[in-house]
């Protein structure tokens, strides 16, 4: 499949989900037990270009309880996200898990001028970015 250069990738697309409440944009990862590059860089280029319009002031991703990231995913997603939150320079970047996966995506996060958390519930992670 193939997108033009400046076009979002749309999530119906891929393995992962997007929705958008008030200010704050949410990347549904549930699924996941490991995407495929394609759908992790399609998930990146989303939340980096989503994100990066003025009407999203925090992000929050959620993980499955399956879900489960080695290292090298890890790093590749606090590489790519660190960069990503630059970019959208949103106020709050969220990371939400019933299990340790979120501690360990936010663990590698590193944006300046951004807080950074983690929460076991989507609706208190809601409410912080909201906040």
């Amino acid at each position: 499949m193939s997108k033009a250069p400046d076009s979002i990738p749309d999530p119906a697309d891929y393995e992962w989900e997007f929705e958008q409440v008030d200010d704050v944009g949410i990347w549904f990862m549930e699924g996941w037990r490991g995407f495929a590059d394609e759908d992790l860089e399609a998930a990146s280029t989303h939340y980096r270009e989503r994100g990066g319009r003025g009407d999203i002031d925090a992000t929050i991703a959620v993980f499955g309880d399956d879900t489960n990231l080695g290292k090298e995913t890890q790093e590749y997603m606090g590489r790519e996200w660190s960069a990503n939150g630059k970019h959208t320079d949103v106020d709050r970047i969220g990371f939400v898990s019933e299990g340790t996966t979120a501690m360990a995506v936010a663990a590698n996060v590193d944006v300046s001028g951004a807080e950074v958390d983690t929460f076991g519930d989507l609706d208190a992670a809601v409410e912080w970015a909201q906040s």
